[in-house]
């Protein structure tokens, strides 16, 4: 990890936005790669038959 120079309050909030950036992540993929409800089944009719 890069070194720099910071106070106890900058470390702190990095890590916590650190944390919050890893759980939007975590959220995304489930999001997007997630188990989702099948879509209902139904016979597809023509209304115009």
């Amino acid at each position: 990890m890069l070194e720099y120079s910071a106070d106890a309050a900058v470390k702190s909030a990095m890590a916590r936005a650190h944390a919050e950036r890893g759980q939007v992540l975590k959220q995304a993929w489930t999001w997007l790669f997630g188990k989702r409800p099948a879509p209902a089944l139904r016979p597809k009719v023509s209304r115009w038959a």
